[in-house]
């Protein structure tokens, strides 16, 4: 593959991102505009909780099936089937040990017990469609994979407002569940042919966890450190409150859409050019600088017209503008980051990725808990921007020294 497939491929993928982006923002209208503020709240509390449940039920082995899929395609069929299958095994074992401490769960984050149980429920069905897009993201099939993700956000739209219409008061949980269902189904037909079991597949399974693993540790730890502020602010506060804040980050997503787009498209580059430093490093800047112009171009957007946004989906969230700034400053932050730690978990770098994953939480947790509960939502926002400024500043210095700069 060439330097410029990255720039095609990453645009392909943005598209995807942006299409699954924009309809999960979709979603969050239309809760803000059904439900009350705390009842979305607990929407928002869901979606931190499910994502974190999601990766301890499939310890992340995603990002191994890409990059061995993108490193020896003779053997996808055996990495997939692997990936699939012990996925499955280990989602339903954690599903089962979530399901016992959902109660605890809730009383720490002051949310319903019922909450919990519809995010444990979605758990197996997302791990499904994990491996299924990550396994077209190793092939470089980016337009696979994006079609994959229109398809499953047009469906859970669909059935959200269905729902929400029949007067479900579960809607939203419901409507998350049946979209992976449905998109579980499109994804095993559509790859009924990759299957291949035999003596390998228990092999090749292991070499991916133990790749896997050190990234699981890493992501946890960095989305634990980037979704926080909104744990805190519910067990200070409330979901109302929590859900206020949720509203702001929703407005900054396109930073982390535009991060992930350039990502995933480095993640097999940087894999197949992974002997080769100078190449690597080539793909790396590549993907940091594309990343950084789309930035520039999504900031001028938000501040010119965030508050038009905001006013138009509901005008009782317009004073989330007044922490937009450094919120949006924080995400582009995040964004560097993210691209950061896609490059050293593809080169064999892990160990950077969870020093510098450990670093971002920690500063998470306690600039949260000493700053939101006096200055609640700027607290939050300066939280994660001094948080993500420093462990961007250590994980550039460990990659600058290990690529020779």
């Amino acid at each position: 593959m060439q330097t410029g497939e990255l720039y095609k491929g990453g645009l392909i993928l943005l598209l995807g991102f942006m299409f699954l982006k924009v309809g999960g923002v979709l979603f969050r209208i239309i809760c803000m505009n059904t439900l009350s503020m705390e009842a979305y709240g607990e929407v928002a509390i869901f979606l931190i909780l499910f994502n974190w449940f999601v990766l301890f039920a499939t310890l992340n082995i995603t990002i191994g099936l890409a990059k061995f899929v993108s490193s020896d395609s003779s053997k996808k069929k055996i990495f997939f089937t692997a990936s699939l299958l012990g996925s499955i095994i280990i989602a339903s074992v954690v599903s089962g040990i979530l399901f016992i401490a959902a109660p605890l769960i809730a009383g720490a984050v002051n949310v319903s017990v019922s909450v919990i149980y519809w995010a444990i429920l979605a758990v197996p069905f997302a791990a499904v469609y994990n491996i299924g897009i990550f396994y077209f993201r190793g092939l470089y099939r980016m337009k696979a994979s994006t079609l994959t993700d229109a398809v499953m956000m047009m469906m859970r739209i669909a059935v959200l407002i269905g729902l929400l219409y029949a007067g479900y008061v579960f809607a939203p949980f419901m409507a998350f569940v049946a979209s992976f269902v449905l998109i579980d189904i499109f994804l095993l037909a559509r790859n009924r042919n990759s299957m291949q079991y035999g003596e390998e597949t228990v092999h090749a399974f292991r070499t991916i966890l133990i790749y896997s693993f050190p990234i699981f540790l890493s992501e946890f730890l960095r989305q634990f450190a980037m979704n926080l502020d909104r744990i805190v602010i519910s067990g200070f506060y409330s979901t109302a409150e929590a859900g206020f804040y949720d509203v702001a980050v929703a407005l900054c997503i396109g930073y982390l859409i535009i991060a992930n787009s350039y990502s995933n498209a480095l993640l097999p580059k940087a894999s197949e050019n992974q002997k080769n430093r100078a190449k690597r490093k080539s793909e790396m800047f590549h993907a940091l600088k594309a990343s950084a112009g789309f930035f520039a171009v999504y900031t001028i957007v938000l501040m010119a017209a965030g508050q038009i946004v905001i006013n138009a989906i509901n005008p009782a969230y317009l004073g989330v503008t007044q922490f937009l700034m450094p919120l949006s400053a924080a995400y582009i932050m995040m964004g560097f980051l993210t691209v950061l730690f896609f490059f050293a978990n593809s080169v064999g770098l892990q160990k950077y990725a969870v020093y510098s994953a450990a670093l971002f939480a920690f500063l998470s947790l306690a600039l949260n808990v000493y700053l939101v509960p006096g200055m609640i939502y700027m607290g939050a926002a300066y939280a994660l921007g001094i948080s993500s400024f420093v462990t961007l500043v250590f994980m550039g210095g460990l990659i600058w020294k290990s690529e020779r700069f």
